[in-house]
Order: structure tokens, then C-alpha cells, then sequence
């Protein structure tokens, strides 16, 4: 059975905190050296018992983008059990700060790009099995946050 929201925020409130994190509404950041680490927990618009986990990164080494709320990255995380969700979470935080795969992760999204153009995508000219998306974090960073990534 899926965790209730209130569930969800008791369960995550003294672990996050013992990790550093400071707490606002239902935001909770921590900010290191290199990143900013944001676990989000959004009600639904559509329902009231509905929710979204969204956890996000800032790098702090790069210029912030207007447009970033959620972080340079982020990602939805399904609502399933407490332990599973902070355990996607933190694997999510661990995966994406390291300089290495950002860098990595990075220069193959633009190379997928170049291939793919917005064009093609739009028009379903894209084979996504036979070409897959690096990182679909990647699709609202800016190009800007790309070429500084690549130059860390």
C-alpha cells in the first residue's frame, strides 16, 4: 500500500535532518561545497489525497537558471512505500553528485541532441529503443548549465 503524505513527511522529517537537511514547508535542502540538495514533497493539483517526491540538485559551481524550482536536475519519484522512496532519493543524490558522471552524462545528452533534434523528436522521427535518452533529467537544463557542466 502506498504511503499517505503526512505518513511519508513524519517518516522522512528526523533522517533528513540527522543528514543535514533544513526544512521549509515540505522542502528540505542541504547545501555542500559543489551541491545543493533539494527532497520536495508537492500535493497534487488534480487530487487531495495525491502527491508528488520530487527530488532535485543545484550545482553550485555553475550559473543558477531562471527557470530551475526543482534544481539544474530533478526527478518524479512514484509514491510507493516510505523506505523505497527515501532510498530512491538518496540514490538519486548520490548518482548525479559526482562531477565525473555529470560531465559524462552531459556530453552524451548533447551528442544524443545532435542526433536528435527537437525537430525530429517533435515530428516522431526519433527511435528512442534504438537510440535511448542518456538522462531525461537532462531535457529542461539549460544550454548554458550544458557547456558550463562540461567545463567544471
Amino acid at each position: 500500500m502506498n504511503v499517505s503524505e503526512e505518513e511519508l513527511i513524519e517518516y522522512v522529517k528526523p533522517i533528513l535532518k540527522a543528514q543535514g537537511f533544513k526544512k521549509k514547508a515540505k522542502r528540505w535542502t542541504k547545501i555542500t561545497e559543489h551541491f545543493t540538495y533539494m527532497f520536495f514533497i508537492q500535493g497534487s493539483c488534480y487530487s487531495k489525497e495525491g502527491y508528488y517526491v520530487r527530488p532535485g540538485i543545484i550545482v553550485n559551481d555553475i550559473e543558477p537558471d531562471p527557470f530551475m524550482y526543482y534544481g539544474h536536475f530533478m526527478i518524479d519519484i512514484p509514491v510507493t512505500t516510505k523506505e523505497e522512496i527515501l532510498s530512491k532519493a538518496e540514490e538519486y543524490f548520490s548518482q548525479w553528485s559526482s562531477i565525473d558522471y555529470l560531465k559524462k552524462t552531459v556530453s552524451a545528452f548533447v551528442e544524443w541532441e545532435k542526433r536528435n533534434p527537437l525537430e525530429k523528436r517533435r515530428a516522431g522521427e526519433v527511435d528512442y529503443e534504438a537510440d535511448p535518452v542518456p538522462a531525461y533529467a537532462l531535457f529542461h537544463l539549460s544550454e548554458s548549465a550544458k557547456e558550463q557542466i562540461l567545463k567544471l
